[in-house]
């Protein structure tokens, strides 16, 4: 497992430099949006557009392969939401809980990793997730955020967690139709689409165009990966708080997670990737087998750490951020040593 701590090392250093340049306050807290707007819209979209173009994201994606996937992520949200109910959350909150356990950040750190360390021809599996997790996951989590059986909280509702949604909020059927459509206008999905219609049509982008294309494409690994650091270090922070003047936020734990909380933290590191095992082992038996690669591609992919964006979104829900946060936090930490595990028990040796 050398050769495969050798090589996640520098990906997980870059993470930890973004993190340590928006600690100090190198990288102004300011700044950040501007650096996952230049990733989300111009250095990924980039990447994947190339990719799909060239005809690699279609290598080992299939339709079972989507469903093996979606399964094992519906599993773990439903752990996520049987979790949050016995913690006496709202759905609000309950439904961000159980997406932060089943979206693991494929884009900013799964891409460039897996593809170093299963090869080139990973890229397909590992990209089709993103499908599962923008549209379906996501979707489903908005749904079950907006919906309420009851038209006032109910009695035994802890205080502070009031089950009961605003007047104005949307109902789950239109919270589900906004949430599909505002996955349809995600960049890296359009950019996988429109390199697919490049690719069935046999038509090649100018070689000008191409050449701008590619070395957007070159950037995306690096700066995303500190990105994705800076990401982590201000999920710490308080709003509006200078970087230079950092102060952990009073209900964040800084000497670790609370002990609930390791509840979603093993669901994604540790049941994730276990279900999808298990689901493709299932869909072998019954005569649908994937080919080794994707089952690897897939589970690793699984054993990622909590998608950085969900905390975005569990803010602009008003959802419980310091809860997503210290999830985020300790999924990225702890993911070294798991998808080190992970590597071994599945027999992975690093492709080049």
């Amino acid at each position: 497992m050398l050769d495969v701590l050798a090589l996640m090392a520098p990906f997980f250093g870059l993470v930890a430099l973004g993190w340590i340049a928006a600690r100090r306050g190198l990288l102004p807290v300011d700044g950040i949006g501007g650096l996952m707007t230049f990733v989300l819209y111009f250095a990924l979209s980039a990447l994947l557009l190339r990719l799909a173009a060239q005809g690699r994201l279609q290598a080992g994606a299939s339709a079972t392969l989507l469903l093996v996937y979606a399964a094992a992520s519906l599993a773990v949200m439903g752990l996520g939401l049987w979790w949050a109910r016995r913690a006496g959350l709202s759905r609000r909150n309950g439904a961000l809980a159980a997406l932060v356990t089943a979206f693991p950040n494929t884009g900013f750190l799964g891409l460039p990793l897996l593809t170093s360390l299963l090869g080139p021809d990973a890229v397909g599996p590992v990209a089709a997730t993103l499908i599962i997790d923008v549209l379906v996951s996501c979707s489903l989590a908005m749904a079950w955020a907006h919906s309420h059986p009851h038209p006032h909280p109910r009695p035994d509702t802890p205080a502070g967690e009031p089950d009961d949604l605003p007047a104005n909020d949307p109902g789950p059927l239109v919270a589900l139709k906004r949430s599909l459509l505002g996955a349809l206008r995600n960049p890296l999905l359009q950019a996988m689409a429109l390199g697919l219609v490049l690719a069935a049509l046999g038509w090649a982008l100018p070689k000008p165009v191409d050449d701008v294309v590619r070395l957007l494409g070159q950037a995306a690994t690096p700066v995303a990966l500190v990105t994705l650091g800076a990401i982590v270090a201000r999920s710490q922070m308080r709003p509006g708080v200078n970087a230079s003047a950092v102060s952990v936020l009073a209900d964040v734990p800084a000497q670790g997670v609370t002990p609930s909380l390791w509840w979603l933290v093993a669901l994604k590191l540790l049941v994730h990737p276990a279900l999808v095992w298990l689901a493709a082992a299932v869909a072998a038996e019954l005569g649908h087998a994937l080919p080794h690669l994707s089952v690897l591609a897939l589970t690793l992919a699984a054993a990622l750490p909590s998608a950085a964006n969900v905390s975005m979104l569990a803010e602009r829900e008003g959802a419980d951020t310091a809860m997503v946060a210290r999830v985020i936090l300790w999924t990225t930490a702890a993911a070294v040593g798991t998808l080190l595990l992970w590597s071994s028990l599945l027999q992975v040796h690093t492709a080049v």
